[in-house]
């Protein structure tokens, strides 16, 4: 069965409407935007980089009791740090969501809208557009992003081992959780392993 990506971000985009609050919706728009821009530089679908974009942060304003209960519906595991933060799992419901939802199977868009927020060693170049847009979209301001936002149209890798980089740099400094996907992915990073 051929999956008409454009069609499912169309629908995306009226669940946008009803999950999504109002002052994270420029967000959102702000990634769909950066991850086409991202599409047309490294020639990546953005069919599936617009599907991406629109799906991962669709269930980032569910309560969190609601969260839970998504995720346990779906078969998804709750880590420990998981069930102390369920707001860090809307990124596996997205990606649970799409898979039952629209039948989508392809694993770079499911581990992309997934992992979106940790990073994952085993990303393709789909999931690794999504992390840059997710942290560098026009909205974001912080240290270093411009800076950040010039590497990613110069080499997507490069720019992913940075924007890595600077999450683990954020959750040291605010003395934030520290997830295991993001660990693991930086360890892979370091291997020198072509990713």
């Amino acid at each position: 069965m051929q999956i008409d990506y454009m069609e499912i971000a169309n629908e995306l985009e009226k669940h946008i409407n009803l999950l999504v609050l109002e002052e994270r919706k420029s967000h959102v728009y702000g990634v769909l935007d950066f991850c086409k821009r991202l599409a047309k530089r490294y020639a990546l679908s953005e069919d599936k980089l617009a599907v991406m974009a629109l799906a991962h942060d669709l269930f980032r304003d569910t309560p969190s009791n609601k969260l839970s209960k998504m995720a346990n519906c779906y078969g998804i595991e709750i880590s420990e740090l998981f069930a102390k933060r369920p707001i860090l799992i809307h990124g596996l419901v997205s990606s649970a969501y799409l898979k039952r939802r629209f039948g989508i199977e392809d694993e770079d868009i499911l581990l992309g809208v997934a992992y979106h927020t940790s990073g994952h060693p085993d990303f393709g170049a789909l999931g690794k557009a999504l992390v840059l847009a997710d942290s560098l979209e026009l909205t974001r301001v912080y240290d270093k992003v411009n800076q950040l936002r010039e590497i990613a149209f110069y080499d997507l890798d490069i720019a992913y081992v940075e924007v890595i980089r600077n999450k683990i740099d954020y959750a040291v400094n605010h003395n934030l959780y520290l997830l295991p996907e993001t660990v693991n992915t930086w360890n892979k990073l370091m291997e020198g392993e072509k990713i």
